[in-house]
Parts: C-alpha cells; sequence; structure tokens
C-alpha cells in the first residue's frame, strides 16, 4: 500500500515534485496524464497510476536512481555541489527533498 508522501517524476524531465497527500496528487495531476509519472512512495516502492488508484509497479527503481533524480532536481533549483548529495536509504532521500523544496534558490 502506497505510503505518503510521494516523489513524483515526469517522463523525459529532471524536475521532481514532493507530495505530501492525495489532495495534493489530485491537484498537481488535475492537468496531466498521471499513468506516465515515476512514483515513488516514502517506502522506496515504485508505483503506476491506473485508472483511479496507485498500482506496486512491476519494475522497482532503485536508491541510486532515485538519488541520481534528487541531484538533477537540485541543480535545476540552484542547489552547486550536487555531486556530493547521497543518501544511505530512502528516508535520507526524502529529507533531502524535503530540504531542497524549503531552500529552492529558483
Amino acid at each position: 500500500m502506497l505510503q505518503w508522501p510521494i516523489l513524483i517524476k515526469h517522463p523525459q524531465q529532471p524536475e521532481l515534485q514532493l507530495l505530501e497527500n492525495l489532495a495534493q496528487w489530485q491537484q498537481e495531476t488535475a492537468h496531466l496524464y498521471p499513468q506516465e509519472l515515476q512514483i515513488i512512495d516514502s517506502q522506496g516502492h515504485s508505483y503506476q497510476w491506473q485508472g483511479e488508484a496507485f498500482y506496486l509497479a512491476t519494475e522497482q527503481i532503485s536508491l541510486a536512481a532515485i538519488i541520481d533524480w534528487v541531484r538533477a532536481h537540485a541543480g535545476l533549483n540552484g542547489h552547486c555541489c550536487t555531486a556530493k548529495l547521497g543518501a544511505n536509504n530512502i528516508v535520507q532521500v526524502f529529507d533531502m527533498m524535503t530540504y531542497l523544496e524549503e531552500h529552492s534558490f529558483l
């Protein structure tokens, strides 16, 4: 079962979004094709949106790939030294994203 908050990544774009709850999800995806999004929950599980529900993806995204996404996201938001960003677990990834969202330079 999906655990909030979640990270969403749009296809072919380095930008990430941190969403805290279902209401934010509904607001952010109202004008998108949410079935194309890559979704990572706070436990590190990958999900897909199908119809009106989240389903566990058959292919899970590695922690290393998620960290690469966070590095790209940080760089887009004006943070330097993004190559030094790292995490040992998904909790640290979400902590980094929370920090980045609170301290965006753009």
